[in-house]
Parts: C-alpha cells; sequence; structure tokens
C-alpha cells in the first residue's frame, strides 16, 4: 500500500521559489511555469514546479538555480534528466528541506516535440509577478500532456480543463483543430462538449498514434533528430553507464534488531527530501529472485515437500556438502543475473534499490540457507557479485535484540553480531548504525550518508 505523501509548503520554500524566478528574470530568461502554478509562490498546488525556458539556455538557468541554493544556505541536490527535461532534487538535511523543480527545454514526448517554445511563448502572460501560459494554451497543454504521454486525465485536471473550455470554448476548438488534425480534433472537441473524458482517456492511444504521426510528416528531419536523441539517452543511461546512476545500499542486522521498521521510516523520511511518492525506492528481500525459490521448485517438481514453517529459522538440518555448494551456486547466480538486471531497469528512472538483507547473509547465518560450506568459500560467493554502495549494518545488544524478537537465542545472536562486523571483510562500503537509539536518530544518520553517497553537493 503507498502512503500518500503530504508535502508541506513553507515560507522557505516560498522565498526559494521567489528567488529562482527573480534570478531567471536577471538572467534575460524566457521562460513561463506550467499548470498548478495557482497559488504560487504562497503555496504550491501540485508535488513539483514545471518552469519552460527558452532552449538553449539551460547553463544559465543550471546558474541561477545554484546561486538560489546559494542564497538560502541549500547544500545538496540530483539532476534527473529524461530528454529535454531535467528534475532538480533541491535538499538540505540540516533545514529539513526539499523542493522538486522540473526545468524544461522544450516540450518533448520520445523524441516528438509537441510545441515550439516561441509559439507557446506568444501565448504567455504575466500572473502574480511570474510568467504562465493563458487559459487557451494552458487548457490545450493539459489535454495534450495527460492524452498522449501519460494516457489519462486526473480529476483536478478534468476540473480545469472544463472550467476553462466554458469561457474560451472558441479559441480552445482552433488550437486543438490546429494539433489534432480535423479528424481526432473534432472527435475531441464532441467529447469536451459533451464532458466525456472517460472517452477521451479510452482512446488515448489512438490520439498518440495520429499526433505522432502528424508531428513526424511535419518535421521529419527534426523528429528523427529527436528520437534519436531520445534513445541514445536511454542506451547510455541502461546499458552504456548505468553505474553511473545506481542508488544502491542494502541493510544488514540480526532478525529482531529492526530492519523493516528502520527502512520504512527511512524511505518515509527520504520521500519528503524527493517530493516523491514510494515508487522511486524499490525494496527486495534478501534476493533479487529472478531465479525462484529452491524450494518452490523441489515441491513443483514433486521432489519435496516446502516448509513453510518462518518461526524457526534454524529449524532444518544442514545439507551435505554438495548440496550447499549447488544450493549456494544456484543463488549466487541469482545474484549475479538479477541485481544487474534490475539495478538496469530502476536506473532508468533513477530509483533507489535497497536490499532488507544481502548475499552477505549467506556468510553471517548460512544455517537459515542451509548451507554448509566453509567460511572462506562462502565469502568468496559474497565478493563476486555487485556490492552495494552504502551497507547499513545496524547493531544493537544481544538483550535489546532478544526482547524485540525471540527467535534467535542469545548466544546466536551474539554470534551473528560479531559475524556481522567481517561484512568490511567482504567490501568496504560498510557504515554501522547504532540500533538501540530511536528510530528517528538511525535515521538521520542513514540519510546523512545518503545525501553525502549519491546526491551533488555545493
Amino acid at each position: 500500500m503507498i502512503m500518500k505523501l503530504v508535502h508541506q509548503w513553507t515560507k522557505n520554500h516560498k522565498d526559494f521559489i521567489s528567488t529562482l524566478l527573480q534570478e531567471l528574470d536577471s538572467s534575460c530568461i524566457r521562460y513561463f511555469i506550467l499548470r498548478n502554478y495557482e497559488e504560487l509562490p504562497e503555496n504550491n498546488l501540485g508535488k513539483d514546479i514545471d518552469i519552460v525556458i527558452e532552449p538553449n539556455s539551460y547553463k544559465k538557468a543550471k546558474r541561477a538555480l545554484l546561486k538560489t541554493m546559494s542564497i538560502y544556505d541549500v547544500h545538496y541536490y540530483q539532476i534527473t534528466q529524461f530528454d529535454r527535461m531535467r528534475c532538480w532534487y533541491i535538499m538540505d538535511f540540516e533545514k529539513k528541506f526539499g523542493i522538486h523543480i522540473d526545468i524544461i527545454e522544450n516540450e518533448v514526448y520520445k523524441g516528438f516535440v509537441f510545441f515550439d517554445f516561441e509559439y507557446l511563448y506568444k501565448h504567455k502572460k504575466l500572473y502574480k509577478d511570474f510568467y504562465v501560459l493563458n487559459e487557451t494554451m494552458d487548457t490545450v497543454m493539459l489535454l495534450v500532456q495527460n492524452i498522449v504521454a501519460y494516457k489519462s486525465l486526473k480529476n483536478k485536471y478534468r476540473t480545469t480543463i472544463q472550467e476553462n473550455y466554458s469561457h474560451y470554448k472558441s479559441e480552445i476548438d482552433k488550437e486543438i483543430l490546429l494539433f489534432f488534425g480535423e479528424k481526432f480534433g473534432n472527435k475531441l472537441i464532441a467529447c469536451l462538449n459533451n464532458s466525456d473524458f472517460d472517452s477521451i482517456v479510452k482512446d488515448a492511444h489512438e490520439y498518440e498514434k495520429s499526433t505522432l504521426k502528424r508531428i513526424f510528416c511535419k518535421r521529419p528531419f527534426c523528429t528523427l533528430k529527436g528520437i534519436t536523441r531520445f534513445l541514445g539517452g536511454k542506451f547510455y543511461r541502461i546499458i552504456w553507464c548505468p553505474k553511473k546512476y545506481w542508488r544502491f545500499f542494502a541493510v544488514e542486522a540480526p532478525d529482531g534488531t529492526g530492519k523493516t521498521t528502520f527502512i520504512d521510516n527511512l524511505i518515509i523520511e527520504l520521500r519528503k527530501y524527493y517530493v516523491s511518492d514510494e515508487t522511486r525506492f524499490c525494496v527486495h528481500h534478501f534476493r533479487p529472485s529472478l531465479l525462484p525459490n529452491l524450494g518452490a521448485v523441489g515441491e513443483k517438481t514433486g521432489m519435496m515437500k516446502q516448509d513453510t514453517d518462518f518461526t524457526n529459522p534454524h529449524r532444518a538440518k544442514p545439507a551435505t556438502f554438495i548440496s550447499s555448494l549447488i544450493r549456494m551456486s544456484y543463488y549466487w547466480l541469482d545474484y549475479v543475473i538479477g541485481v544487474p538486471y534490475l539495478l538496469r531497469k530502476e536506473v532508468q528512472y533513477e530509483k533507489y534499490s535497497i536490499y532488507d538483507r544481502y548475499i552477505y547473509d549467506f556468510v553471517v547465518d548460512p544455517r537459515r540457507s542451509r548451507i554448509n560450506l566453509p567460511y572462506w568459500l562462502r565469502k568468496t560467493f559474497a565478493r563476486m557479485v555487485i556490492q552495494p554502495q552504502i551497507i547499513f549494518v545496524l547493531q544493537a545488544t544481544p538483550e535489546v535484540i532478544y526482547q524485540r524478537k525471540q527467535e534467535l537465542n542469545l548466544e546466536e545472536i551474539s554470534r551473528q553480531l560479531s559475524e556481522f562486523k567481517k561484512i568490511e571483510l567482504v567490501s568496504s562500503n560498510v557504515i554501522y548504525i547504532d540500533a538501540n537509539q530511536s528510530v528517528a536518530a538511525m535515521v538521520n544518520q542513514a540519510i546523512e550518508a545518503i545525501f553525502d553517497k549519491f546526491l551533488y553537493k555545493i
């Protein structure tokens, strides 16, 4: 279940965005804000702020952003680029500040340019102290973006479109016919006249197909260039240089230390800084699980019955050496194949890849998986996989852990705590966190480490 994020828009946010817009003006950058601007700068109706700037002015816009950060002593940022849009996640740990600003050089979808900037800029208007699109073009943009790109129309956008259409019907109809053409333009207009948004969404793929064909026919060479740039960007991110965009960490500790609680609360806090939903954070449990559990495979083939009693992790006897070697090789192969596959998949949108336990559990607690192999061999297997960029090892006294969860006795808990300290022999990316302290304090320590590892700093 995805928990809804309630983002707090404070005076700091108001001052930050006001100063940024002033910096854009003083840098002579032509711009306008898309949608959800009605209560800016005092309040933000959306999660992010979409600012469209004139093409080839991004370097100046970047300087304006960094200068604004410096003015307000905000230190960390991340830039995620999708074609001609750069998503700026600006945050500061000390100030508990997070803001998401999208800088867009042109409205582009998979390399197809919806509208030329100059054409859109002619439809701008002054709203308070900043520029936005007029009601006519704002409505058309809402329709185009949500139908063609997203294949959906949120209720709040339906309300805005309906309200604007009642006041600017003739102007909006004209722009719709120019963009979609006679056939699909009239079809869309008929739906708008009847407020039939469900039919619009239902036929979204038809609108997309027709739109992309019209754009290509009008500007074939520019469109081919855009498609090439779009595909090249995806190839670079996913195939050629994915490691550049990884955000990959694991959490290790004996059962009862509070791994799950720690991860859940860490994600909640990170979402506040990124002003994003839960889908940015992909949590995996122990293995990538591209290969099925051996117990499930054995049960399916009729070779064995899977043990589903998880109250005692050491309930089963260790396997023989040969059987253990096969089991270890099988699960190791899951890491070798599965981890890079999932990283490439998740890096496409610069998501965080988080592992609640990792291959080190085979080193520390082989009995859980019925592995009966020498320590040096288990450690060798662990070294021969992609290492997380951060390994958070939670530490607490055996007595505290036992009070929280009685699955393991005190002796076994002490042994595992000692073994977890040896993870440094496998990877140098270990950060120890005292789990005797409050969850909030643990999360704060982890966030500082994550910021320093994965974000830019001014």
